[in-house]
């Protein structure tokens, strides 16, 4: 509290409450001018003044201290949560409250909330009414079908228990619900395929080609309709892999020809490598063998090293006898083998 008094000089200011001097804890500041109370109680409420002096004379001001505190109040209630039966409720409404008047909750956060129990409320019998249970599955996954559900006529007692009663009952009170109703009304549809087309294309095995066909989506009755109205169903293969007389072929191989050469670096032979028909037996296009590897059709040979004077030309064998001034002297052998 402040008092609001100056003069000259410097007066004295004492502090009455309830026009006695101060008995309740209290700090002066500003030279007497403010008075502090740490602990504010209602008891505290009423008058305060402060009394100046000085050598000009006196000065007296009045104030009124007023306590006011903010309070839940616990005067409402919710509407009751059910209109018959036995679980309706009501929940208390918690109020703050200043002075009686209702204000913003947030000035009773630091009160504790009194605690409040529901309500019990409109704990009486229902009327009839029709109870009805989830639809059954469709009887048809298109083009048309049928699902029902099971209707009655209950009446739910204040202790939670239903009573059957009567159609007649539940017909005063509202129309009897349906308890048959169409489903699945979009066309059959299916995947149609064409004939598999020509096998061919490159070999990719042993007589293993690849052929072709056409998968279309139409309804029961052959009406063409669009491939999203099939998505929902399993595709058939467009593409698969087939037999074909075309790939069942083979690389035949003949013997290796005589050396060149009975030692030495230079010896060569080769042999003769033909795509052949399994069937046939005859020789076809060799790109119709190019699915399997192609066998090598020459080969070194004989890289021994050759003794002195010993070579092979033509597949005529010669032997050295022997040397003469430098120069080899050659002589035929026999016809028998080298």
């Amino acid at each position: 509290l402040g008092c609001a008094v100056n003069g000259h000089p410097t007066p004295n200011i004492t502090w009455l409450h309830s026009g006695e001097p101060l008995s309740l804890q209290h700090h002066l500041l500003a030279a007497g001018r403010i008075l502090q109370i740490p602990n504010v109680s209602d008891f505290i409420a009423g008058e305060f003044s402060c009394l100046a002096q000085n050598e000009a004379g006196s000065l007296t001001q009045k104030m009124s201290l007023v306590i006011q505190e903010y309070q839940w109040s616990v005067d409402k209630l919710t509407a009751c949560s059910a209109s018959c039966g036995h679980k309706g409720v009501q929940l208390p409404q918690l109020r703050c409250l200043l002075d009686g008047a209702e204000v913003n909750t947030s000035y009773c956060s630091e009160m504790p909330k009194p605690s409040v129990q529901p309500v019990a409320c409109n704990r009486r019998d229902c009327p009839s009414r029709w109870m009805v249970t989830s639809w059954s599955l469709c009887t048809r996954s298109c083009g048309g079908g049928i699902q029902m559900r099971r209707v009655t006529c209950q009446r739910l007692t204040a202790k939670g228990s239903s009573v059957p009663m009567s159609n007649e009952a539940c017909a005063q009170v509202s129309k009897h619900p349906v308890d048959t109703q169409n489903c699945n009304r979009q066309p059959c549809v299916e995947w149609v395929a064409s004939s598999w087309g020509q096998c061919n294309g490159p070999c990719i095995g042993p007589r293993l080609a690849v052929q072709h066909r056409q998968i279309f989506c139409q309804t029961k009755d052959g009406t063409s309709v669009s491939s999203d109205q099939c998505s929902a169903l399993p595709r058939p293969l467009s593409t698969q892999n087939c037999w074909t007389d075309v790939c069942g072929v083979y690389w035949r191989v003949s013997l290796w020809t005589v050396c060149t050469a009975t030692c030495g670096n230079y010896g060569f032979q080769s042999r003769r490598i033909d795509c052949v028909h399994v069937r046939t037996n005859k020789p076809v296009m060799e790109h119709l063998c190019s699915w399997r590897p192609r066998p090598s059709n020459w080969q070194r040979c004989n890289i021994t090293p050759c003794e002195n004077g010993t070579l092979l030309r033509g597949g005529e064998a010669d032997q050295c006898r022997g040397r003469k001034e430098g120069r080899a002297v050659f002589q035929k052998c026999s016809t028998g083998s080298c």
